[in-house]
């Protein structure tokens, strides 16, 4: 027996602050991933930090688990992409799965929200969602699988002790993906968790066809997005990167949906 559930990070947030006074984020899941294989065939916890192994016994509680895990990830620690929701998420449902059970997105949420807030990559495509407490308030529809260029401020962000918030309000939740709320987001973030130049990017790369930029607010990367069929992105990743040289360029992916 072996059981493989992967989990995507995310490139910081599409948009991050209040609804009605309830603490919400607006998810940016991309197509990098935490994998958690849970098999028959090896022994032992291989890759597991502190909250996956947390996790771990969450779902197991006082059962005795026979089986080996091993979780391995594409997304680095410290930078916004939600490397720990992704870990704790996919050792979770594989460790469930193992012992034959299925954990729907909302028990997910509640799992992870109960270890650290948490970045609702448990809930597929783009969502709105209590970082909080793990709950769904609305799903978005997002127009394309539109390429994801991550950049990345450098250094790290301690999520646990960040202090998790936008003075950001929601004005109202679309149906559908709306990048305008995405900038003004990142911008007021800025009061936060500032990002060198954020407004003079945002301007260049309107010139360059993106589409918008948008940041982690607790973290250190930001993201360009551009259309699905972009057939010029990588020399637009050149120009920024020349302009921009304090940016390291980390990857480019997908909008996961």
């Amino acid at each position: 027996m072996t059981i493989i559930v992967k989990m995507p990070g995310t490139c910081g947030e599409l948009a991050q602050g209040f609804y009605r006074g309830e603490p919400v984020l607006m998810t940016c899941p991309i197509e990098k991933f935490s994998t958690a294989v849970v098999s028959d065939e090896f022994e032992g916890v291989f890759g597991l930090g502190l909250k996956s192994l947390a996790i771990l016994d969450k779902v197991l509680g006082v059962r005795e688990f026979k089986f080996g895990v091993r979780l391995k990830s594409e997304l680095p620690r410290g930078k916004g992409m939600a490397s720990s929701s992704a870990d704790m998420a996919a050792v979770a449902q594989a460790v469930a799965l193992s012992i034959g059970k299925s954990l729907s997105p909302d028990e997910l949420g509640k799992l992870c929200a109960s270890i650290e807030p948490t970045d609702g990559i448990f809930y597929p495509g783009v969502v709105v969602m209590n970082p909080l407490t793990g709950r769904l308030i609305k799903s978005i529809r997002a127009q394309e699988r539109f390429q994801v260029a991550v950049f990345d401020y450098g250094g790290e962000v301690d999520t646990l002790t960040f202090n998790r918030r936008s003075d950001f309000e929601f004005p109202t939740l679309a149906d559908e993906l709306d990048f305008t709320l995405t900038e003004r987001s990142a911008l007021a973030n800025q009061n936060i968790l500032p990002k060198r130049g954020l407004e003079d990017l945002m301007t260049f790369a309107k010139d360059l066809g993106a589409v918008a930029v948008n940041v982690a607010h607790s973290g250190t990367v930001a993201g360009i997005f551009f259309r699905a069929d972009d057939s010029h992105v990588a020399e637009k990743i050149a120009a920024v990167r020349s302009r921009f040289d304090f940016l390291d360029f980390m990857t480019l992916t997908r909008l996961a949906l």
